[in-house]
């Protein structure tokens, strides 16, 4: 098995992955513009007891969205890259793909949400689903044959 190692930008925070990981999908609400500075955020999950932290977890700041319905952003409180974090049950981690420091072996992403809030000015090239909000909601691209 294969060991994925990632870190922040200052390299304070550090963790592995040392089992499964899902495919990365791109958001493009506001909030995960706003968190990146660029046109949306690009994750993957892993099963909780895949991931490790390796050093800096006593680093990682927490910022929630007022009324934002428990919304909420984690990042290091050096250099201020995003970080990995749970789902409310604690039993995955989405963790940002550009903090990856090996190569994951995904090509391209599976599928793009919150697209109805993308910016104005974000083509989207690919033919990855595309969903107006979460995955339950209304796709926006035709499935091609």
């Amino acid at each position: 098995m294969t060991t994925l190692k990632g870190s922040c930008l200052c390299g304070t925070v550090r963790f592995e992955i040392a089992g499964k990981i899902g495919p990365a999908g791109q958001c493009h609400c506001s909030k995960c513009r706003k968190v990146s500075g660029t046109d949306g955020n690009a994750v993957f999950y892993t099963a909780a007891n895949s991931f490790r932290w390796v050093s800096g977890e006593d680093h990682i700041k927490r910022f929630e969205v007022p009324n934002g319905n428990g919304w909420q952003s984690t990042f290091c409180g050096n250099c201020g890259s995003p970080t990995p974090h749970t789902d409310n049950e604690g039993k995955i981690y989405f963790v940002p793909a550009g903090l990856l420091d090996d190569d994951p072996g995904f090509r391209g992403y599976a599928a793009h949400i919150f697209v109805g809030s993308k910016a104005p000015w974000v083509c989207i090239n690919d033919d990855a689903p595309q969903f107006e909000e979460g995955f339950a909601s209304k796709r926006l691209n035709p499935v091609s044959d």
